[in-house]
């Protein structure tokens, strides 16, 4: 979930090496300034939020809920990528430490804050304008989606957005909400969008 500009083309008077330099520095600027943002999010919650840890209860009854939900999921997801053509489905699985960094960055820096952001934050105060559970989960999937058009994208107008991967995550956040809003916790939306991200970079070729 960290692509950010990938070569297509080069531009005018620039050499594919130029180019390709010039890409590497806008993604490591884009991935730092959304880890920064990620994690002042997460700190400001923890420290600033009354309970912040309420948000993080868990029951066993809740996997009744939570198995059923990510298999929906993922199968919601298999089928949107044969639609969309997000990504190609190949086995690559690396190292132990290779995994083990993708979990932690995947859990850390992507899951726990922006669940924060999208469910705690964004679904529940749309869930105290209005009791229509249905229009909160769409309308904060469909926010959800349009955070991460700038990841992955070729430029910087809209036809180069990554409307894609959008796509997916609005898809994956109608799972999302439904998990926090059946659970009432953060627990279960933050594992399965760890899921979300982990995944993808075994299973999809060129994600």
């Amino acid at each position: 979930m960290d692509r950010m500009f990938p070569s297509e083309g080069n531009d005018a008077g620039s050499t594919p090496a130029e180019s390709t330099k010039m890409e590497s520095v806008i993604k490591s600027k884009y991935s730092i300034a959304v880890v920064i943002c990620w994690l002042f999010v997460s700190v400001y919650f923890f420290f600033f939020t009354s309970s912040p840890f309420s948000y993080f209860t868990f029951q066993i009854n809740d996997l009744i809920l939570f198995f059923p939900i990510a298999i929906c999921a993922f199968a919601s997801l298999f089928v949107a990528n044969r639609f969309i053509h997000f990504g190609q489905i190949e086995t690559s699985i690396g190292g132990l430490k290779q995994n083990f960094l993708i979990i932690f960055y995947a859990l850390v820096l992507i899951a726990i804050p922006e669940e924060i952001i999208f469910r705690a934050y964004i679904q529940g105060n749309l869930h105290l304008f209005t009791s229509n559970i249905i229009a909160v989960i769409i309308i904060s999937s469909f926010i959800f989606g349009i955070a991460h058009l700038p990841n992955g994208a070729r430029g910087f107008r809209p036809r180069e957005w990554n409307w894609k991967l959008a796509a997916m995550c609005f898809v994956a956040g109608l799972y999302l909400g439904l998990a926090y809003f059946l659970t009432n916790s953060l627990v279960e939306p933050v594992i399965l969008h760890t899921l979300f991200a982990v995944v993808p970079k075994i299973f999809v070729k060129d994600y």
